[in-house]
Order: structure tokens, then sequence, then C-alpha cells
């Protein structure tokens, strides 16, 4: 695993002999033959995809996931699910003039995506403790959880204003599938394709898919669409394996957004 950038792939080195020595080398083996360093272009289990950063290989890859087949992640979904009506009212108390578009996007340019506002209760593994106190439901669920439910590396507000629409583009890694629980969702045309299949946030129910797959969303209504976005870890990663990604944590997170841009990567 080398990116050619020395102090990069000294870390990297360094977390990997630590995590084998933690977790064992059988739970290093499938994140060592992903491309967590490389940037040579993979073999994909599915062409359809197309992670801008990590590919790991031998997992199932579907544009939607359902409850059912998310495993061990159903109970944190299911939590979610019962305390959205308390967490959208939460929401709707705080003060959002202080959101802006997510990050740094590796596929989208932030001009294009101005309409897309956030408001991160966690973001790069740090939660706002201030912003958590004021929504006792969310901080209850995540407290709950640990990583092998729910990844900490963003969870946030996600808000489409009117008019809005996210170009088709990619996401980071396959080993992490996207969750969406509606909040506020108009009638109308607001909707997300994943692949060639569109579905709007209907009800309650979380809006699970992997957004490797090429995706957009749009909002072609008269009033703001707002979900939760919510991350996890794919399901058929072993809790050992789980652990060795949350040591690259930290290293992935510096690579991703101050590296990989320089590469070319997401284009």
């Amino acid at each position: 695993m080398k990116t050619g950038i020395p102090e990069v792939d000294r870390g990297i080195a360094a977390v990997a002999a630590a995590a084998a020595e933690r977790y064992g080398a059988a739970a290093v083996a499938r994140i060592a033959a992903s491309t967590l360093s490389s940037f040579e272009s993979p073999r994909f289990a599915d062409e359809r995809q197309r992670p801008t950063w990590v590919y790991t290989p031998g997992l199932t890859a579907r544009p939607f996931w359902t409850r059912e087949q998310c495993g061990r992640l159903s109970e944190m979904i299911a939590a979610f699910e019962a305390g959205r009506e308390a967490i959208a009212a939460e929401i709707a108390a705080l003060d959002t003039s202080r959101m802006g578009v997510p990050y740094d996007h590796l596929s989208v340019e932030p001009e294009q995506i101005r309409g897309w506002k956030n408001l991160f209760f966690f973001k790069d593994y740090q939660p706002d403790h201030e912003l958590m106190a004021r929504v006792p439901t969310i901080r209850a669920i995540t407290e709950r959880f640990g990583p092998d439910q729910l990844d900490r590396f963003e969870l946030f507000l996600s808000v489409l204003e009117p008019g809005t629409h996210i170009p088709p583009h990619f996401g980071g890694s396959n080993c992490k599938l996207t969750l969406h629980l509606p909040l506020d969702v108009p009638p109308g045309d607001a909707a997300i394709r994943v692949d060639t299949e569109t579905r709007g946030w209907a009800g309650g129910d979380m809006v699970i898919f992997d957004d490797t797959f090429d995706h957009e969303a749009w909002n072609r209504t008269g009033r703001a669409r707002a979900v939760l976005l919510i991350k996890a870890y794919h399901p058929e990663l072993t809790i050992e394996e789980i652990g060795v990604l949350e040591m690259f944590a930290p290293l992935s997170a510096k690579v991703y957004r101050e590296l990989l841009k320089t590469k070319g990567r997401g284009q």
C-alpha cells in the first residue's frame, strides 16, 4: 500500500502494523487489498461503481438497500426511524443560519451545489457538543450505537432548497452505506436517483443506498427538503475490519481532503 508520498506512506505503514497487532492479520488483509492508499484503477465487482477514494473488494454491491439487507445495522435504522418525529421537532427549533455547503466535494464543484445546505452534528468524527446538546434524541442514539452500526465520520442535516439539483457524481468509499432519514419532504418532484432507479423520501422510512454508484438528487418544488444524513459501515465487514478502518480514519480523512485532489481523483 503506497501512495508515493513519503509522509503518507510512513503513516499508512505505521497504522497497518498497529492494526495487525491489535486485530490480527486476517482483519487487515481485506483492507490491505483495498485501494485505501493506491491510485491504481481497481477491478470492480460491479462496473457501475466508481468510488472516488476507497474501493474495498468482496463486498456486496447494490444501488439501494432495504433494512432487511442491512444485517446488524437494522437496529440502528429502526432507532432513528422511531425517533424521527422528535428529531424533526428538535431540528426545527435550531438556528440554521450557519448552514453551508457540506464540504469540498471531490466530484462536484461547490458552485454547483450552493442550494445544498448542511448542518453538521458530527464532522470528521468530531461531535459539535453545543449543537448535540440541543438535539437530545440524536445524541441519545449516537451514544447508544458503536462504530459497527453507526459511522461518525459525518452525520448532518441535509437540506435541498427549492430548485436545487445535485448533479450526477460518485461517493468516496464502498465500505460505507449512506442513509437518509426523511424529516420534511414537500409534495412534488423531490427525489434521488441511484444508478438507474429513482426514489422519493416517502413517509418515515430510511432511504439506504450505496453512493459509489452514480447518483444525483433534486428538489423541483417550492419548499425545502430536509433529511438527516447518516453513514454506516457495510454490514458484511467484520467487527475487526471496522476496527482497522477506524484506526485508518484520521489518515484517510487527511489524504482524502488534502492530497487526492492533487492526483486528479474524482474527476
